[in-house]
């Protein structure tokens, strides 16, 4: 049963950390809002496009995409939110964090509790634990208790306290958790699908850890 859980804790582990659906949602809003390409610019796009594509085939040539995308500002507000998601899910928040930094001034006052969470991850893949779980339980006093992000916040918060060995606020947030997920809602009903793998669910999962 032990080696189950972990096996399906790394499974799940970008899920727990970062909330990718979230940081997905919060990018794809800030480039559909603001990342317009000028019509003009068919070139510019096609030759980003094509850097990009190559650059998700190939880390190597992170260079040559990020000089094209940087060339035409046109092009950093879809471009940089995509290669900035790209960054923290591969743990290399140095290099995201220009980019989404870009992002976040961008959509700040449109998605403020979407963009705090994205940068979040950010600390996240910096490696900043303890920061980024500080900026969690603060975020979750400025969401409402039923919305999908509310869930992933106290996903994450219940993770990093795992992760910095504070059983005490992890046991806080999974109790909590557990209410959300069984108050029936969609996004509680989301949330779970998220993390259903076969026949293991997040409340198995959290039965687990209150033992």
């Amino acid at each position: 049963m032990k080696d189950q859980w972990i096996d399906w804790l790394q499974y799940k582990r970008r899920h727990f950390f970062y909330g990718v659906i979230c940081i997905v949602a919060s990018l794809f809003i800030a480039f559909q809002v603001f990342g317009k390409l000028h019509k003009q610019s068919p070139h510019h796009f096609l030759s980003a496009n094509k850097a990009f594509n190559e650059w998700t085939k190939n880390a190597q040539d992170f260079e040559k995409l990020e000089q094209t995308v940087q060339s035409h500002s046109e092009l950093e507000t879809k471009f940089g939110a995509l290669i900035a998601d790209k960054l923290i899910v591969r743990n290399e928040g140095e290099k995201a964090e220009g980019f989404a930094d870009s992002v976040f001034k961008r959509v700040m006052k449109h998605t403020p509790a979407h963009t705090a969470f994205a940068e979040g991850s950010v600390l996240i893949a910096k490696g900043d634990m303890e920061k980024a779980l500080i900026q969690a339980v603060n975020l979750k006093e400025r969401l409402e208790k039923d919305s999908l992000l509310y869930g992933f916040n106290l996903i994450r918060i219940a993770s990093l306290s795992r992760f910095l060995e504070a059983s005490d606020q992890e046991l806080s947030a999974i109790i909590e958790l557990e209410k959300f997920i069984n108050d029936g809602s969609e996004a509680s009903s989301t949330l779970a699908e998220c993390f259903r793998e076969g026949d293991v669910t997040l409340l198995d999962y959290i039965s687990e850890r209150k033992k």
